[in-house]
């Protein structure tokens, strides 16, 4: 990122900013780096079963669960947390509704920042549209801006998570290059920051069985003490 670089972080979910890169946000608040979160889709898609929570409430409920994880990290929601509001489970790759969110996004980019994505081979549509968004953002951007993927439910390729269904690992065409950033400093904000997702922790919601919930795998995980970063090639 350089010694003053800035961040442009889009999380594909409410709640994947935390999972996937949560000691990264931290970290980069506390050394006053400018930082930006982006929001893709509403998350009013993990309990449709749900008629407490019909789905603009829930997509309500998300962004203010959000808004606290983000505080917990160290960073200020007012200023550097934005929503797509993009329909959960049917993020597009291409069309208006992809131009007009690319549009945007290019304008909320920082000077000089480093794009943190979900990864491409994420076994969820919505993770990997997120990706072919923030390839899109990368050609609109200075030259020789760095695109890093990070992988949420893809772990699971190399730690199997009980119960979760895994499509077949991806073929790469060579061995991924990136880096491991050391969070053991900034796991107490992130587990707090994961902890403000309450709707995903099967808190919130009772009138759904069969909504979604975090597995505890994917939590610990989630809170290993690096995050992972891939380096997407030019």
């Amino acid at each position: 990122m350089g010694p003053d670089g800035a961040a442009l972080v889009l999380a594909p979910h409410p709640d994947d900013e935390s999972l996937g890169c949560g000691g990264l946000l931290a970290a980069c608040a506390a050394a006053r780096r400018r930082v930006t979160v982006v929001v893709v889709s509403d998350g009013a898609g993990s309990h449709p079963g749900s008629r407490a929570w019909p789905p603009a409430r829930l997509a309500e409920l998300r962004q203010a669960e959000t808004r606290d994880a983000v505080a917990a990290l160290g960073l200020d929601a007012a200023r550097d947390l934005h929503f797509l509001g993009l329909p959960d489970r049917s993020v597009p790759r291409e069309g208006p509704a992809f131009e007009a969110a690319l549009a945007r996004l290019v304008a909320l980019a920082p000077a000089d920042c480093t794009v943190f994505a979900a990864w491409r081979h994420d076994p969820h549509a919505d993770h990997a549209a997120s990706f072919v968004l923030a390839s899109a953002l990368r050609q609109c951007l200075a030259p020789g801006t760095r695109l890093f993927a990070y992988p949420v439910w893809g772990l699971a390729h190399a730690h199997p998570v009980p119960g979760f269904p895994l499509p077949a690992p991806p073929e790469l065409p060579a061995p991924p290059r990136g880096y491991r950033l050391d969070v053991s400093s900034w796991l107490p904000a992130k587990r707090r920051a994961i902890a403000a997702h309450r709707s995903q922790l099967g808190q919130v919601i009772r009138d759904d069985p069969g909504g979604f919930v975090l597995p505890q795998a994917l939590l610990d995980l989630a809170c290993r003490p690096a995050e992972l970063f891939l380096e997407e090639p030019a």
